[in-house]
Order: C-alpha cells, then structure tokens, then sequence
C-alpha cells in the first residue's frame, strides 16, 4: 500500500536546512563588514590624527556587526 506522495522523501534543502550559498553568504557578509569598518576607522585616523583609537573603534564596530549577522542568519536553520 504507497502512502501517496506525502510519505516521500523530497529531494532538494528544506526550509532549515542550510545550503553552501547560505554559508559562503554569511561568511562574506561577516568578512565584509569587519573590513570596511576597520578600512572606515583608519582613514578616520588618517584625517583626524587619531591613530589608533578609531581603528579599533571600527575594527570592533565591524566584528559586533559581523556576529549580529551571523547570529541573524544561523538563527533560521536552528
């Protein structure tokens, strides 16, 4: 006796079930993020004559973003 086709087992990512591209998205974003604000902070501290305190402010500016987001996207798949 077949169960029809809801007692087949699909083929293809189910909603939570994460996919290479969501991976390679989540660590570009990350990857992105830390590096413009860290990029945004030392040329702050260029101009300003502030160095270092702006770079670390953007470096940790970036790496608080960058775990928000992964934290955001990962949160879909648990």
């Amino acid at each position: 006796m077949s169960g029809g086709p809801a007692s087949e087992p699909s083929s293809g990512p189910q909603r939570g079930d994460p996919t290479f591209g969501d991976f390679f998205f989540i660590g570009t974003a990350c990857a992105v993020s830390i590096l413009l604000a860290g990029a945004a902070g030392y040329l702050l501290d260029s101009w300003l004559g502030t160095t270092p305190w702006l770079t670390f402010a953007g470096l940790a500016f970036g790496i608080t973003s960058a775990v928000l987001l992964a934290y955001k996207n990962f949160r879909k798949f648990v």
